[in-house]
């Protein structure tokens, strides 16, 4: 390998930043703090008036009629599912480049998931190959004309994108071949709480949109998710289905109160899945401050590619168009022809220079449990499969301050050079 020559570089040593820069750390406020301490000294901890009062504020955020808050973005994709009747004979097309849970919720279903590969810039579900998919390995059969899928003779009834690091997918295009094949869409927006499509706010868009409250998130509620629509039959549905499949779950909670009254009916097979009053509190004051924490999160993006602009062997998150990301994540991509070292061991770099980083994500298809119990191997998926070798995540939460993000490009990129 021929590498780059670039006399203007002095290599001087590099050494660790003072502090460790963790990768993802939250930010709570003092409004958060007494928020939940109200909570605590309110005699009402688990699912209430604050749990309302965090749908009702999401719901008018995102543009949509309708949210459900519940316990993680993995329960909310599992109840939309659920609500949409979603079973052992069905297939559900999604992406390999994305957390178990993604996964998880369409088998939890006895549903296959059917992957199709992801876009190289973006790390979304291409539509050109869904579109090649639908039609090279699904067939119309009977009357009703239901989509099966060729081989398995399953039933596609839905496709769940995935929205990673906060960048929209082309929901466009999804849509229309959604449409065009009779198939319900339900987004993992677990990245994209406060992220637009073609200026639309991502929750406003498909059938059901699942977002996702955990430490790490853009919006913090410890644990925690939501799910929102614009349907009403599938928010009660998803309702009941959170708190046992009992009825009248959304004043289940009333029932301690002086008019209410101990009289329930189990309507369905349920789960657990309801959010708590403490976790809503935190969520109620996380939402107001949603806009401070993209901005920030752009702000160090804006720092990382600034620094990176002019550095070989290193590829920067790219935003389309029509997109406004809510910079969840700030992935890179290194080049393994200029870069004289592994992904692994720059990572490691990284860490002994106090830098906290992370690889989002390992596609499904790699799993030993997938590869076990699905007809999935290595290869299946190239581009997801070139992506997760060459990337890294940096730190962007709106934790790091300005200062910290300079450090931290400044030393990455002192790494890169020294590598190529």
């Amino acid at each position: 390998m021929i590498r780059p020559q670039h006399a203007t570089w002095t290599l001087e040593p590099l050494r660790p930043l003072p502090d460790f820069v963790p990768f993802s750390p939250p930010s709570i406020g003092d409004d958060e703090i007494k928020e939940v301490v109200d909570t605590l000294t309110s005699g009402w901890l688990t699912t209430g008036p604050k749990t309302e009062a965090f749908e009702s504020a999401l719901k008018q955020r995102v543009g949509a009629d309708h949210a459900v808050a519940v316990n993680s973005c993995t329960a909310a994709l599992h109840l939309a599912l659920q609500a949409l009747d979603i079973g052992p004979e069905d297939g559900v097309i999604t992406s390999p480049y994305t957390f178990a849970s993604t996964g998880h919720v369409i088998l939890y279903q006895g549903a296959q998931p059917f992957f199709v590969d992801v876009e190289p810039d973006t790390f979304n579900m291409d539509p050109a190959k869904l579109s090649a998919f639908l039609e090279t390995q699904c067939r119309w059969d009977g009357p009703n004309r239901c989509l099966r899928h060729r081989h398995t003779g399953r039933t596609i009834k839905a496709v769940l994108p995935v929205h990673y690091g906060g960048h929209p997918c082309q929901m466009d295009e999804i849509f229309d071949l959604a449409r065009s094949y009779g198939l319900h869409v339900v987004e993992d927006a677990a990245h994209a709480i406060g992220s637009e499509y073609k200026g639309r706010p991502v929750g406003s868009l498909g059938d059901i949109t699942c977002f996702s409250f955990y430490a790490t998130k853009n919006l913090t509620t410890g644990e925690g998710g939501m799910a929102v629509t614009n349907l009403p039959e599938l928010a009660e549905r998803m309702r009941v289905l959170s708190m046992y499949g009992i009825s009248d779950a959304r004043r289940i909670w009333k029932r301690y109160a002086p008019k209410g009254s101990w009289v329930y009916d189990v309507r369905e097979l349920g789960f657990k899945y309801n959010m708590m009053d403490i976790q809503a509190a935190l969520g109620i004051h996380q939402l107001k401050r949603l806009d401070e924490f993209i901005a920030r999160r752009r702000e160090n993006a804006d720092i990382y590619n600034q620094a990176f602009q002019d550095i070989p062997g290193v590829y920067t998150p790219v935003v389309q168009p029509y997109a406004q990301s809510a910079w969840h994540l700030y992935p890179i991509l290194l080049d393994p022809e200029l870069i004289s070292i592994s992904r692994d061991q720059f990572i490691e770099e990284l860490k002994a220079l106090n830098i906290g980083t992370s690889v989002l994500f390992i596609p499904l298809h790699l799993h030993s449990y997938y590869q076990r119990t699905l007809p999935y191997q290595e290869g299946d998926f190239p581009m997801a499969e070139m992506i997760f070798r060459r990337i890294v995540n940096l730190p962007v939460s709106p934790a790091l301050s300005a200062e910290n993000a300079c450090n931290v490009a400044e030393t990455v990129a002192a790494l890169i050079r020294r590598h190529v």
